[in-house]
This record gives C-alpha cells, structure tokens and sequence, in this order.
C-alpha cells in the first residue's frame, strides 16, 4: 500500500483520520519493494472471530513464510524507526507541498494536493469551472514524459480522475531520503514541464 508504512506522515494514510479498519492488506513498503511481501492486518474482533469458531484457518501458498524476505521486511523497517522517517515524510512532505503550491499559478493546474510525500497536480482545461481536458489530447502523458526528458520520474495518475474516462492528473511520492535539493529540482522540472505542455496546448 502506498499510504503505508509512513510515505504519508503517518503509520498508515487511514491514521489521520482516525479510523480503525477492520482489515488491511499491505504489500510493498514492508520490505520497500526490495523483495516480495505482504501482510493482512486485521482487527481483534476480526481474528477472533476466525479462530474461535472456525475449526481451521488455512491460507498459503508455494511462495509462503519465506525467511529471507520477512528479514528484508524486517531490517527496512528496523532502518525506518531508527531513522525516524515517518516524522521526516511529514516534515519534507509539508515542504513540498508548500514549494508545490506556485504550480497552482499555470493555467492548467487545477490543483496541487497531499499528505506527507504522497503528493498530486491536476489539470484541467478550465481551472476555474473544472472542465477536464478531452481524453484524446493525453495531456497526463504529455507532463510525465516532458518531466522524464528532463530526467525527473513522475508517475501518471490513474485515468478518469473525474468519471472514470476524463481527468488529467499526476503523482510524486519520492524516497522517503529525498533532500530539499532534490525536492527544488523535482518542482522545478514539474513547473517547467507543466508549463511548457500548457503553452502547447495554447494556454
């Protein structure tokens, strides 16, 4: 889960609203995508209620209880308290989304939004009505890969942001490492980028 292991500033995405889930399923930020691992995490009353009244609980597969990945898993997150990376996600997050906030001056920048170094931009072809961008003009690919030329990997968001089939909008989610150097660059490649993608659409 992306919103996991403190990428948001927090334990868990869900923790800032202080909501208890009954179930959870993690994946990557447990070993941070070094080696194949996941985990359900589930409420007590969740548990108990398999355990106490199920006569057998049986979930596996080939791959399953693999001791090289949990010691990966384990040293990753042994290494994210020792260095206290879930309060530095807050802190460089809340500087990035500060440096983040002049995109919202580009004509195509609908807005700018986050928590932690979980970060997004959307575009729009009006910003002030929220009109979307036509599908066909591909405007979320057109931003990545003028960001990649310039050498800053961006992700695009999943298509359809407003309905399902139109909705223009990008992703930044650094190393939890990431410096406020590398954090001006990245901006600065994303507004460059922005801008010159807006002025080809004629903005």
């Amino acid at each position: 889960m992306v919103t996991g292991f403190g990428r948001t500033g927090a334990n868990f995405g869900i923790d800032h609203w202080n909501v208890i889930p009954d179930i959870m399923a993690t994946g990557k930020g447990l070993s941070s995508g070094y080696t194949p691992l996941a985990a359900t995490l589930t409420h007590e009353r969740i548990y108990e209620s398999i355990y106490k009244t199920a006569r057998s609980f049986v979930h596996g597969h080939t791959y399953g209880g693999n001791p090289l990945s949990c010691a990966i898993a384990l040293a990753v997150q042994n290494y994210i308290e020792k260095h206290d990376l879930i309060d530095r996600c807050a802190r460089m997050g809340d500087f990035m989304l500060e440096q983040m906030q002049s995109l919202t001056q580009l004509p195509i920048v609908a807005h700018v939004r986050g928590k932690g170094l979980l970060l997004g931009v959307e575009f729009a072809a009006d910003k002030e009505k929220g009109t979307p961008f036509e599908v066909e003009k591909g405007v979320t690919a057109m931003v990545v890969s003028r960001c990649l030329e310039k050498g800053v990997l961006i992700m695009p968001g999943a298509p359809g942001l407003i309905d399902g089939a139109v909705g223009d909008h990008v992703c930044l989610s650094p190393p939890f490492t990431v410096s406020e150097e590398e954090i001006e660059q990245i901006v600065a490649v994303l507004r460059e980028s922005i801008d010159e993608v807006g002025k080809e659409l004629g903005y």
